[in-house]
C-alpha cells in the first residue's frame, strides 16, 4: 500500500488517494506520514468501520497525534481551501 499522487501540477499541491482494505491501521498512519499529508478527506458513504483503528473516533484520534485534519464527506469547499498542503482522499 502506497500513497499515490493524481496530479502533476506544478502550482497545486499533491492530491493522493489510499485505499485501505487489507491495510493495518499502523501502516495507514505510517504512509500518511510519510507522504507528509496534512489534509485526509475521508470519502466513505459513512465513516464507520467495523475495523479496528478505522472507524470515524479513532480515525480522528490517531490524526491528531499526527497533525492531519480529518474531513469527513466530500466537502470539496474545505479540500480546496487546504489546496496549499499535500491532500489525501480515502473511501
Amino acid at each position: 500500500m502506497r500513497a499515490r499522487p493524481k496530479n502533476k501540477s506544478a502550482k497545486a499541491a499533491p492530491l493522493f488517494t489510499i485505499g485501505y482494505e487489507q491495510a493495518k491501521p499502523g501502516s495507514v498512519l505510517g504512509e500518511l506520514k510519510r507522504a507528509k499529508i496534512k489534509l485526509l478527506v475521508d470519502t466513505r458513504a459513512v465513516a464507520a468501520s467495523r475495523r479496528p483503528g478505522f472507524s470515524k473516533r479513532q480515525l480522528a484520534a490517531a490524526l491528531e497525534v499526527l497533525v492531519v485534519e480529518l474531513v469527513l464527506g466530500s466537502t470539496t469547499d474545505r479540500v480546496l481551501r487546504a489546496a496549499a498542503v499535500p491532500v489525501l482522499l480515502a473511501g
